[in-house]
């Protein structure tokens, strides 16, 4: 009995995502922060969100709305991975509220399918800020981040 316990404790443990809170002091763009977690920089990836590059329509813009939020303030943060820059991957709270989403909701970052492509509250986030003609989804024809970066490569 001992041993199933333990599996299921082992098992439980694995599907949790690791969570940590820090002081934001940076915002580099749209979808990456600079976390201070027990006095060491933590590079943070908005999982699931692109937002413009800074070079990009709508980049600056974007950027100025996650600053103006959490800039100085101390958020938690989700890990779900670590991408190829060593960065952690995650979700990002404040107030409790996930501002992934409300990147997404207020038109201010787009949703990035490729890596979260099963993510139907992303999805239907960016539908209504596209219908609703909210953020970059006011320009005529916004252009991806990633076909923006492939492009000025």
């Amino acid at each position: 009995m001992r041993r199933k316990n333990m599996l299921f404790i082992m098992l439980l443990l694995a599907t949790l995502s690791f969570a940590f809170s820090g002081k934001v002091i940076k915002v580099a763009d749209g979808d990456t922060i600079t976390v201070l977690k027990d006095g060491k920089k933590v590079r943070v990836r908005f999982y699931g969100v692109d937002a413009p590059e800074k070079k990009q329509e709508y980049g600056l813009k974007s950027l100025s709305v996650l600053k103006n939020m959490i800039d100085g303030k101390i958020v938690e943060v989700k890990e779900k991975d670590k991408d190829q820059y060593g960065r952690v991957v995650g979700e990002v709270y404040y107030n409790n509220k996930n501002l992934n989403l409300y990147m997404l909701e207020t038109g201010n970052a787009w949703w990035y399918k490729q890596y979260a492509k099963d993510n139907v509250e992303f999805a239907a986030a960016q539908e209504k800020a596209k219908f609703e003609k909210l953020g970059l989804w006011k320009e005529d024809n916004p252009m991806a981040p990633w076909e923006f970066r492939r492009k000025n490569k």
